[in-house]
């Protein structure tokens, strides 16, 4: 059981808020480093990088934003959630810890840190 009973205890040591996030991505996938076919939720326990819930502070940010963003801040997304052609907000993952001068920039802020 090992690597899986680690996800599972470090899952049930999350306060209840994060696992409820965390469970509104168990039906995406997405692939590792090594093309291995994950569940984003699984993904996030697993991932020793920093992974954020990021959204635009006046409720919307325009595309160049998000991807001047992620392009400055040297991040990936895993997922997003959006409303008609409208990006309410990404997950994200990073190599380190996320400059709030950065997001600031680019008028966004952290929902949720999920790691």
């Amino acid at each position: 059981m090992g690597k899986f009973k680690d996800i599972y205890i470090k899952y049930l040591n999350m306060n209840q808020d994060l696992r409820n996030i965390i469970k509104g991505y168990s039906n995406e996938v997405i692939y590792n480093e090594n093309n291995k076919k994950l569940l984003i939720s699984q993904y996030i326990l697993m991932s020793k990088k920093y992974i954020y819930e990021i959204k635009a502070i006046d409720g919307t940010a325009h595309l160049w934003t998000w991807s001047d963003f992620k392009d400055e801040a040297k991040g990936k997304i895993l997922s997003y959630k959006t409303e008609g052609n409208i990006i309410l907000s990404q997950l994200m993952e990073f190599e380190k810890e996320l400059d709030l001068d950065i997001l600031n920039k680019y008028g966004l802020e952290i929902i949720n840190r999920l790691n």
